[in-house]
């Protein structure tokens, strides 16, 4: 039997978080123009998953790489349409960014970028990029740097991401009392003596709260964990943790540096995303900011220089490992003091795979695109990071945009299902509606080619045929060629997207009705 489908216990907004209007994208070869994606509409609300199904090579990750504007160009680019996130035109002034001219006589099309513009594009996408949406990549092993270590890649994301947040935090914790002091190096110690340490990491979080320094709990925790303590060094290793708090005169200096840094760049990144809801240039108050962080930099190079920069930086660069260890032990990963440390060489494809996810998580962002997030997973992880995807969504109201081929997955997990197929859109509606009324014969297709409990001898069904070639693609409906109901119509006019109930829509000429609006 097919996986049940479980009713959503979301509290699911009717604001919508994403808008995506006929978007097409295409890539330039020398072949001819791949159609990939050829007017593709759905809209993501808040607090909700919707789950992109369909068969490989269908666009399910070119549109999302199409939403962040990380279509690799050339060859692709994102040709036309519009991706509206909170009221911010993702795609504002798209059409300013490239010329295209068919060459005579042939299915090539040249394609004159402005570099400049361009550019400009990819600094208003930085603003949103990476805080507010966030991706999980398909493949870690090309996403990560192989010469850098793990925790560095995940501090850079922290950097970018949070500093204003990790430097406020790093000003504000204090140090109690020297009675107090010693009263929590006694508990600590008392914590670490006790068989199998069961109250140690309890301890660690309490003294973390008492100074105001998060980062703490886990760095006292493996300081003393599984250690045959003696307890004149144990009680050496704990004063030396709680000495980095507060800052020594160089580093409070650096900190506090870092911290007009972070706002002059969110005063910047302000800029850009007023850019993109006013759909208008706010250049000349950028010209200002840029002049300031200029100024600011060269006010402050002497921090920057090799030697005091390393010494400067200590107390930053502390608080961001031991933040990579909070992350990584958010996805289930038991040595991550020893993870943090490696590099991505050393990790398999799975461990990689929550590394990615960590990084992904770690901004909070409101929208979360995962590009099979779970495949290089075992079952028991699985659950863990959907569980982790989950939690976010209650907490802070994410939307999550989940890729993938499990339909089981999609099941238990998503609120609505996107059916793709040859850069279209075939069906889209409420996940028990797909899976229990099926409505495009390509969806039904899919669905039949799922194992059954309930009666395992019969024989998976499959659909006949590929995926067609999208330079080429086939006139009317794109399924046609595969349909097992294909009408003459079919062959030469594309359909629409009928409504089919509420917030139920599929694109067949089988179905008659009004023409669907939003979905």
């Amino acid at each position: 039997m097919a996986a049940e489908v479980v009713p959503s216990s979301y509290d699911v907004s009717s604001e919508v978080m994403l808008s995506i209007k006929d978007l097409k994208t295409y890539f330039f070869t020398y072949d001819g123009v791949v159609r990939a994606l050829d007017g593709v509409t759905f809209s993501v609300r808040k607090g909700e998953t919707i789950g992109l199904v369909g068969e490989t090579g269908c666009g399910k990750s070119v549109t999302a790489f199409s939403i962040t504007r990380l279509i690799p160009d050339p060859p692709g680019r994102v040709y036309s349409g519009s991706i509206w996130f909170r009221g911010s035109n993702l795609l504002w002034n798209i059409e300013r960014e490239a010329k295209y001219k068919p060459v005579r006589r042939t299915v090539r099309v040249n394609v004159s970028r402005r570099y400049g513009r361009i550019k400009d594009a990819q600094n208003r996408l930085g603003a949103i990029r990476g805080k507010d949406i966030s991706m999980i990549f398909q493949e870690p092993t090309a996403a990560m740097n192989p010469v850098f270590s793990i925790w560095k890649q995940l501090a850079e994301s922290l950097e970018i991401h949070q500093m204003g947040k990790i430097v406020t935090a790093l000003l504000a914790a204090k140090l109690p009392p020297p009675e107090i002091r010693r009263k929590m190096v006694g508990d600590l110690l008392a914590a670490a003596r006790e068989p199998n340490q069961p109250r140690l990491r309890e301890v660690a979080r309490q003294v973390a709260q008492s100074i105001g320094l998060s980062t703490l709990e886990p760095e006292l925790f493996y300081a003393l964990k599984g250690q045959a303590l003696d307890p004149s060094r144990a009680a050496r290793t704990i004063e030396q943790i709680l000495e980095r708090v507060p800052a020594k005169p160089l580093q409070f200096q650096y900190l506090r540096m870092r911290a007009h840094r972070a706002t002059l760049d969110d005063s910047m990144k302000a800029l850009f995303v007023k850019e993109m809801k006013d759909e208008r240039s706010y250049g000349f108050e950028r010209r200002k900011v840029s002049a300031r962080i200029t100024a600011f930099r060269v006010k402050s190079f002497w921090l920057g220089l090799p030697v005091i920069g390393r010494l400067a930086r200590k107390s930053l660069d502390e608080e961001l490992f031991w933040r990579t260890i909070l992350l990584l032990e958010n996805v289930g990963i038991a040595n991550p003091v020893q993870i943090a440390r490696g590099y991505p060489h050393e990790l398999s494809g799975g461990m990689l795979q929550r590394v990615m996810i960590s990084m992904a998580l770690a901004p909070e962002p409101s929208l979360l695109i995962a590009d099979e997030p779970t495949t290089a997973l075992d079952v028991t992880i699985q659950a863990q990071i959907l569980e982790l995807m989950n939690e976010l969504k209650r907490r802070i109201g994410t939307s999550i945009i989940l890729i993938t081929h499990d339909l089981g997955v999609v099941a238990e997990t998503c609120d609505r299902v996107a059916v793709m197929y040859a850069g279209v859109i075939a069906e889209v509606g409420d996940v028990r509606e797909i899976f229990t009324h099926p409505l495009h014969p390509y969806t039904q297709g899919l669905i039949a080619s799922l194992p059954r409990l309930d009666n395992p001898d019969k024989k998976l069904d499959s659909i006949p045929g590929s995926v067609p070639n999208l330079i080429r693609p086939p006139a009317g409906c794109r399924f046609h060629p595969r349909c097992p109901h294909v009408m003459d119509r079919c062959k030469v006019e594309r359909p629409p997207m009928i409504q089919q109930g509420a917030g139920h829509a599929v694109a067949c000429w089988l179905y008659q009705g009004e023409e669907a609006k939003d979905y």
